[in-house]
């Protein structure tokens, strides 16, 4: 089981669950614990990683997320707008005061005066332009919720590519070795036979070909950090290291990223009921029709028209020569408008369309709902089922084929070929495997989206 030793460690069945323990570890050479961050310094090739858990990840996208931070000014925006909403009119200082004959002159009998004017909203204008704030400041913190959510989704994709990358690298490195080992068979075989040239240059070929490879798995190493790096807020050149890459383990314990594919599935009636109490893009839904139906009523409230009252003092400045006392008194007056060309029916009709949409809307996200999250459940039981297949079958399968090509060539018994083919076999049984299991991984974030939870895993069932 050399060979084996080298890329996997298929283990005896588990008394739980009768699994094969597949084991990729981190790229990382150094322990979590001395890690820092670091840069690289060459594109695609880093060094120096920063490791970091999916627990810490999550904090990071929830505090530093470029979107998130974006979102959380809308909140302060909406706190802005209903100290606005509730704000009485300011009373209008009038002052008149002229100079010359007009008003100096009994001829002209013009008067000073000196006054007050306030605006009297009427029909319960500022109360319904309160609401309205109140409904939007509520709607701005759905939606908040409803992003953080999402960029949480998008996390946990992430770092599980994150996680596959670094785990296709270690594959990478192992099957090199395997091919190494082929190489030197060939070129023990050239020397006792210098017939055998063409198996000679067909094996170093085969191990140049892993140098291409080397570089597109270094392109998505890195990609994969720098998608996680925006998610986190980070610089993109700053590298990542998953520290807990037990994602394509899949031994018998629990961790932070995914169930165990051993655990029993939650229940799927649980799951859709939970949905439509948890969902954070219904609650945006349902409250977006409130505001809408609470803008319809400030519209219609708009009609009434606002009275503008005002008061205050006048006197006159007459010359005494002219022999009149100077005299003074007080005035009132109403200003309001008269609805009577125009009632604003534009505007109320726009807010009863906005209306009738949102709650439209509502209906069509309430329907999506159940199919989400079925279609999420129905990946994940795939994933699932696909995991079991390779670890109890196909892996073993492939391995086994592989020994007996790498032994039969060894014993001279079978040519190159057969031993590449099989070693090409191998890896491509194992690459597969690997994206199983990040489908795994996506389903289960899929499912947290559809259902609109939080999946608490490293505790046994997340449905618990």
């Amino acid at each position: 089981m050399r060979f084996l030793s080298l890329v996997i460690l298929l283990c005896t069945a588990t008394e739980a669950y009768g699994q094969v323990n597949i084991y990729a570890p981190s790229t990382s050479e150094c322990p979590p614990s001395v890690l820092s961050p670091g840069v690289s310094d060459q594109p695609n090739r880093p060094v120096n990683r920063f490791s970091l858990t999916l627990s810490r990840a999550f904090m990071e996208a929830n505090a530093t997320n470029p979107d998130v931070v974006t979102a959380a000014k809308q909140l302060e925006i909406a706190q802005a707008e209903l100290k606005t909403a509730a704000a009485i009119p300011n009373p209008q200082l009038a002052v008149q005061y002229g100079f010359g004959t007009p008003y100096t002159h009994v001829v002209a009998g013009n008067t000073q005066q000196v006054g007050i004017n306030q605006l009297i909203e009427m029909g319960g204008k500022r109360g319904a332009r309160i609401k309205l704030a109140q409904a939007n400041l509520q709607l701005a913190q759905f939606r908040l919720n409803d992003l953080r959510f999402d960029v949480r989704a998008k996390v946990r994709r992430g770092y599980a590519e994150l996680a596959a990358a670094e785990a296709n690298i270690e594959l990478l490195d192992k099957q090199e070795e395997l091919v190494k080992h082929l190489y030197e068979i060939a070129k023990k075989r050239f020397k006792e036979n210098n017939k055998l040239n063409a198996e000679l240059a067909q094996a170093k070929f085969f191990i140049e070909q892993f140098e291409t490879q080397r570089v597109l798995a270094n392109a998505r190493l890195r990609k994969a950090s720098v998608n996680l790096d925006y998610l986190l807020g980070f610089e993109p050149t700053r590298d990542i290291d998953v520290e807990n890459n037990r994602l394509f383990q899949l031994v018998n314990e629990h961790n932070e990223i995914t169930a165990h594919p051993g655990d029993p599935l939650p229940n799927l009636d649980e799951l859709v009921r939970k949905a439509f109490r948890q969902r954070a893009d219904l609650h945006v839904a349902s409250q977006q029709t409130k505001v809408n139906e609470r803008a319809h009523i400030l519209e219609k409230k708009q009609r009434i028209p606002d009275v503008l009252l005002g008061s205050g003092f006048v006197f006159t400045t007459y010359n005494r020569d002219q022999g009149f006392h100077q005299q003074h008194g007080a005035y009132l007056n109403v200003n309001m408008d008269l609805p009577v060309f125009y009632q604003r029916q534009g505007e109320i009709a726009q807010a009863k369309a906005s209306l009738d949409q949102s709650a439209l809307r509502l209906k069509a996200t309430s329907a999506q709902v159940e199919t989400e999250v079925h279609a999420a459940y129905a990946d994940l039981v795939a994933a699932r089922a696909n995991i079991f297949k390779y670890q109890n079958e196909l892996i073993p399968k492939a391995n086994s084929v592989l020994e007996l090509a790498h032994q039969g060539y060894e014993k001279g018994v079978s040519d190159l070929s057969n031993a590449i083919l099989a070693q090409h076999s191998f890896q491509t049984t194992l690459v597969r495997y690997f994206d199983t299991v990040a489908n795994y991984q996506n389903a289960w974030a899929d499912l947290e989206t559809a259902v609109g939870d939080i999946f608490e895993f490293g505790k046994g069932n997340p449905d618990k």
